[in-house]
């Protein structure tokens, strides 16, 4: 019985041992084939100029930040336009009428009929140019402050669409990555039910399952963030825009 015994024994772990053996092998090459994938996988071709391009377009027109500038550009030019009408008020005209004529006071005899007064306020005279180039600088200012803006919303349109299709395509990865870990996890448990996989690697089998899948759940949320984000600077939905 001893030496009987020990050859079954000895027969038994080198099967177990295949067995460990040929599943490890079948993980490394998953792995091997998912690290494969994800070196593949680019997401160059998701990108589209034109229409990125339109997502510009449509954030210039109804991102609310866009429009408070060109406002505050009406503004600057309402106030040039007030400024310079404010010329009239340097100068003041004054007509009286006196039917008879005569003394109101010792000082200041009145002639009959009409008499016309014509003032000139030299402060606000000498005030005047300098008010008036201030208005055509803060209306400068107002197109230069809209211009930086412009490239600020650029900018940042271009960030979020390709932060947008980044997760896009990481999705996409990770969805296949899942899909065969599913496929792993089924040779696995067949294996497993027929006593050709120890618990031990069946049990690594469905973590790492149960990890992709997890990751899948991540890569939906951080795409539907990206969506959300890159449709907030926009100002419009995605679906909208074509």
């Amino acid at each position: 019985m001893g030496p009987l015994y020990k050859k079954m024994r000895t027969e038994i772990s080198g099967c177990i041992l295949k067995n460990v053996l040929r599943i490890s092998i079948i993980l490394a090459i998953f792995f091997l084939a998912n690290t494969k994938l994800r070196a593949q996988e680019s997401m160059i071709p998701d990108m589209s100029v034109s229409y990125l391009n339109q997502l510009i377009d449509t954030a210039k027109k109804y991102y609310p930040q866009v429009r408070i500038f060109r406002k505050r550009i009406d503004l600057a030019h309402l106030n040039l336009q007030k400024t310079n009408m404010a010329w009239f008020d340097v100068f003041t005209l004054t007509v009286n009428y006196s039917p008879n004529g005569g003394i109101s006071s010792l000082n200041t005899p009145t002639l009959s009929g009409f008499q016309i007064g014509f003032f000139v306020n030299i402060g606000n005279l000498l005030q005047k140019p300098y008010l008036v180039k201030t208005a055509k600088e803060e209306v400068e200012l107002a197109k230069l402050n809209q211009e930086e803006n412009t490239m600020t919303i650029e900018a940042e349109v271009k960030a979020r669409y390709i932060k947008f299709v980044q997760t896009s395509v990481m999705l996409r990865v990770q969805s296949k990555v899942a899909l065969e870990a599913e496929s792993v996890v089924k040779e696995a448990r067949y294996k497993f039910e027929k006593g050709e996989v120890n618990f031990e690697n069946f049990t690594k089998a469905l973590i790492y399952e149960s990890d992709n899948r997890r990751f899948v759940i991540d890569a939906e949320a951080n795409l539907l963030l990206a969506k959300a984000s890159l449709e907030t600077i926009v100002g419009k939905k995605l679906a909208d825009i074509h």
